[in-house]
């Protein structure tokens, strides 16, 4: 971009007369030009004036990439703090569990902690990897800590932990004042304090440094956040289990899903059918017959009156809610099951189990 000619002119007549180039640019920057166009002006002035050209260091025109470099960092780092915060909050749930939400909090605990241990094992190392890389160019070169896309970036990162750190207080603060503060909610309180506080100080101790920082602060904040993400893994895959137990409890689930139907088929034909029941499992329409895994036959016994009795073979063992007081007509051992029914009495339908 050239410059304005009116800071030309001025500049050509100021050194004419003699005036230091301190009292130019005080004299300009005081009438609403900025630094950058003046110096830009000096240099041009110079150039024709002498011939001399000004070296452009290298690695000034690197905004895009230092931009994909510091928005990919908070991705991540907005990944891998959620995923790490909702699998820390499963497991509290499991081990303070509260009686009045035991019947919603288990339903799909399973499908929460798998997306919270595959947001951690992509998003953490990506984040440590592009880190480093960020940290070893500013070490290389200490003027990239004053690019401005990465101040921007990083007070945007700072106000939405901030915030989440404020809104934790005000909430803990809320639910004390009604006398419903239980330790699941402060533990979970504990864990959003944590990870916003540390996202918070980390970055703006960060931005306070005008020179490279330091390694020992950096590799002391990777150490810590690499412990604390490896001991919630650890403890998510210890809750889950190995995948292949999660099929075989996939395929339970699904057993006694279809036995439900099977149930409400037969109640359909008792109450279509003068109150008898199927004397075989072939004459119910559209309901589920064969094993999703083994392809082998539900056991279907007709019984005196209205009662009969379904059978199936299940990998593995599972037990009501404990925290729920009505009995569950479909917890089950592992092998083989039949579950007591009656065409008259509605089926209870199965409720979220625990293995």
């Amino acid at each position: 971009m050239s410059e304005d000619p009116r800071i030309a002119a001025f500049l050509e007549d100021s050194q004419a007369a003699g005036i230091p180039h301190a009292s130019l640019v005080g004299m300009l920057t005081a009438h609403g030009w900025r630094e950058k166009d003046i110096y830009r002006a000096l240099g041009d002035h110079y150039r024709k004036a002498f011939g001399l050209e000004i070296p452009q260091r290298s690695g000034a025109g690197a905004s895009a990439k230092d931009a994909f470099f510091y928005l990919l960092i908070f991705s991540t780092l907005a990944t891998w703090t959620i995923g790490l915060g909702s699998l820390a909050f499963q497991l509290i749930d499991r081990w303070l569990a509260d009686p009045l939400f035991s019947l919603y909090q288990d339903r799909f605990a399973n499908y929460q902690i798998t997306w919270s241990l595959a947001a951690l094992i992509v998003a953490f190392p990506l984040y440590l990897l592009i880190s480093r890389i960020v940290l070893r160019e500013a070490a290389a070169d200490p003027y990239k800590l004053d690019s401005g896309i990465r101040k921007w970036l990083t007070y945007m990162a700072l106000v939405i932990a901030a915030s989440i750190f404020m809104g934790d207080l005000i909430c803990a603060l809320a639910f004390l004042l009604r006398g419903e503060l239980t330790s699941r909610f402060v533990a979970k309180s504990l864990v959003v304090l944590a990870l916003s506080g540390g996202v918070f100080f980390y970055y703006f101790g960060g931005l306070r440094k005008t020179e490279a920082t330091t390694p020992f602060r950096d590799k002391l904040m990777a150490g810590l956040s690499s412990a604390a993400v490896v001991l919630v893994m650890i403890l998510g895959f210890w809750q889950l289990g190995a995948p292949s137990g999660q099929r075989q409890m996939r395929a339970d689930a699904q057993r006694v899903q279809e036995l439900y139907r099977l149930s409400k088929q037969v109640e359909f034909y008792w109450k279509s059918h003068s109150s008898q029941l199927p004397t075989d499992i072939n004459q119910l329409r559209g309901a589920p017959r064969l094993d999703p895994i083994t392809h082998a036959p539900y056991e279907y016994r007709p019984g005196a009156g209205s009662s009969y009795e379904l059978c199936a073979v299940f990998a593995r063992a599972n037990q009501a809610d404990p925290a729920n007081s009505a009995p569950d007509s479909w917890a089950h051992p592992a092998g083989h099951q039949c579950f007591p029914l009656d065409a008259v009495t509605m089926t209870q339908y199965p409720a979220q189990t625990m293995y």
